[in-house]
């Protein structure tokens, strides 16, 4: 089933903006120019330049900040609202990236850069990594005449730095104004390909005049649901060896086996006298809808072995 893709993704502007950043554009690296950035666990502020860095995402908006210590005494600090489509390791990373630029900037000579992002730190640190989003901040970090170490924090623990970070992105995620326009990751690509193509896909099982009896038990779709059992499958659509089925497509009796009734699946199951005996030995409560009795194990199996007994019956 082909689906047309809606280009307005949440937040996103046309790639052919110059101003609009692609993270997951790759480059081809050299063996000799391979780049690995190490981090080790913070322990204390130093006594002189420190960074703590953060990103967040709240109610569908992305925003990251940074904060500047001098000595243990905030100096500064920096927040930037990035397009929608962003996820947090992405915030995680610009954060990082517009760090180093000040660091850069300012020709800060010692600094440490703290971050509660292990996945940011280890792509920094990964020999493998072929996004030139995080190659140039590796380029930007080995070039620097100074010293920048980068260093991981476990988050909301009470750090004074990266609880003030956190709160500085969270608020950066209110921001009006979009600082950084990213283009559509893969991902994000992916996720609304499914979502439209379920969308579809529900609109059409709705409208469907088929059907009637699985609607019953799914009236939603989904990917995640896959049902497997010769014998409940026959249930859920109605489909099989029910009298109703054979009769509409093989010509045979309507009437159930036992000659009382229309042989449909909820007659069978719940009010048929041949399985009567069966029913009883349950000890169940069969007056709930069949959508409730089939979560239940010990139903499920009366029920195969009804559907067994029919088979050998329309056999024989």
């Amino acid at each position: 089933m082909l689906v047309e893709i809606d280009s307005k993704i949440r937040g996103v502007v046309s790639c052919s903006d110059s101003s609009v950043n692609d993270f997951e554009k790759e480059e081809k690296i050299s063996p000799w120019e391979v780049m690995r950035i190490n981090w080790n666990f913070y322990l204390d502020v130093n006594n002189r330049f420190s960074i703590f860095t953060d990103g967040s995402k709240m109610n569908g908006r992305v925003g990251c900040a940074f904060v500047l210590y001098v000595d243990n005494i905030e100096t500064d600090s920096f927040m930037f609202r990035l397009s929608d489509n962003c996820s947090v390791f992405m915030a995680e990373v610009y954060a990082i990236h517009k760090a180093v630029e000040e660091i850069r900037i300012r020709n800060l000579d010692y600094v440490d850069i703290i971050s509660d992002s292990r996945s940011a730190l280890t792509a920094l640190n990964s020999l493998r990594e072929r996004r030139s989003f995080i190659n140039e901040i590796k380029r930007n970090v080995i070039t620097h005449q100074g010293i920048i170490n980068f260093k991981w924090v476990r988050a909301h623990r009470g750090t004074v730095g990266n609880e003030r970070a956190d709160v500085l992105a969270k608020t950066a995620c209110e921001k009006e104004t979009v600082d950084a326009f990213f283009d559509t990751t893969k991902a994000e690509i992916k996720y609304e390909s499914e979502r439209q193509a379920l969308s579809l896909w529900q609109e059409r099982w709705t409208l469907s005049q088929k059907g009637s009896i699985t609607k019953k038990f799914f009236s939603k779709v989904s990917l995640k649901r896959v049902k497997g059992d010769f014998y409940i499958n026959q249930i859920y659509t109605g489909h099989g060896i029910f009298r109703t089925y054979q009769n509409r497509f093989f010509d045979k009796s309507i009437e159930c086996h036992c000659g009382e009734a229309v042989g449909d699946v909820e007659h069978v199951l719940l009010r048929c006298k041949l399985w009567e005996p069966n029913r009883e030995s349950l000890r169940l409560k069969l007056n709930s809808p069949i959508t409730e009795l089939l979560r239940i194990e010990k139903f499920r199996q009366f029920c195969r072995l009804v559907i067994q007994s029919l088979l050998n019956l329309e056999i024989n």
